[in-house]
């Protein structure tokens, strides 16, 4: 059994290392050799492999008193002076034939790579809305002052007073217009402030619900279903502004008729409460979809183009997240997830 164990463990393309309880390493197979690059060899406690050493000391601490399994932690080793690779490290105990832990197994998969390509694509998409947010602005500050510069040589050979003024007015409008959009973009592109307390989501979104027919009155259906203890620790001004947001997107989508089904689930046991809004409006068309949370993007004669960009900044915020399932003629539907929840 232990040559099988050491051919099984000799062939393994992860990395393993078996400690004791005290946290001193006691085996290891050739692939953890290999990501580690000889430094292995230098030393004898787990903790010592990476930088974060207490972070990853705490963690093997849990694994080995109360037998808590950790799932692939990220952590970075020191290979060289000048080279740190980026090392994924699951946890879990080692017990004897009474169920008595006696020490950890570690298995590690070298991501360094993965971190790499993952971040070469995230800055090309970094790139790429940051050239949709431009040519977005500059679309808008283009048209803006093609109508002043119009209105100006018009009123160069213009003698009625009266026309003179018009003209001014609509001067007067379109510059009024851009000092708007660029406030709207410093407010947008300040760091939010969020004052944190415990909310009942279901209280905030049926206020929001009542202020969304205020504001867009119609005959359209509004359906909460609550499923759950929704108690989520946020800040309910900004919260409040995404789900408007949220709720008056899926109004217009409506055009004067139709139904919104708003539900919240807290009710799945992992810490989070899921919210949906979804309307059976005209939906939105795949292309247009994966670029609705890129700032001055927008579809709409008025729009700024900033809506969806402040909604996803809000959630991510309460380290949330928004996704959103639409279809042309099929209505769409936008899930945010938060952290927090508590089952009922």
């Amino acid at each position: 059994m232990n040559l099988l164990s050491e051919h099984i463990t000799g062939q393994m393309p992860s990395g393993l290392i078996m400690v004791d309880r005290e946290g001193k390493i006691v085996g290891h197979n050739p692939a953890s050799e290999r990501i580690f690059e000889g430094t292995l060899a230098k030393s004898s406690r787990l903790r010592d492999l990476v930088r974060e050493s207490q972070e990853l000391e705490e963690l093997l601490g849990r694994c080995l008193n109360s037998g808590e399994v950790f799932t692939r932690v990220e952590f970075n080793a020191p290979i060289r002076p000048d080279v740190d690779k980026r090392i994924g490290i699951n946890l879990s105990p080692i017990t004897d034939s009474t169920g008595a832990i006696e020490g950890a197994i570690c298995l590690l998969s070298d991501l360094t790579e993965i971190v790499e390509l993952h971040n070469r694509i995230k800055l090309k998409e970094n790139f790429s809305a940051l050239g949709e947010m431009s040519a977005g602005i500059a679309h808008e500050f283009k048209n803006s002052i093609a109508t002043i510069v119009g209105y100006a040589q018009m009123s160069t050979s213009e003698t009625d007073i009266g026309t003179i003024q018009s003209y001014a007015h609509e001067i007067h409008k379109e510059s009024k217009a851009l000092s708007n959009m660029v406030t709207e973009f410093l407010n947008f592109a300040r760091p939010l402030s969020a004052s944190i307390a415990e909310v009942d989501l279901a209280e905030l979104l049926e206020n929001t619900i009542a202020d969304l027919r205020n504001l867009r009155p119609g005959a359209y259906e509004v359906r909460l279903t609550v499923s759950g203890n929704a108690i989520v620790p946020c800040d309910a001004t900004l919260m409040r502004q995404s789900f408007l947001n949220l709720l008056i997107n899926a109004v217009e989508s409506l055009e004067g008729k139709g139904a919104l089904a708003v539900s919240i689930d807290a009710s799945n046991g992992r810490g989070s409460v899921r919210i949906a809004i979804e309307d059976n409006g005209h939906g939105i068309p795949a292309h247009i979809a994966q670029k609705i949370f890129i700032p001055f993007f927008t579809t709409k004669t008025h729009g700024t183009g900033l809506g969806l960009s402040l909604v996803q900044k809000i959630v991510l915020a309460h380290n949330g997240r928004i996704e959103v399932q639409s279809a042309r003629g099929k209505g769409t539907r936008f899930v945010v997830t938060l952290p927090g929840g508590a089952v009922s």
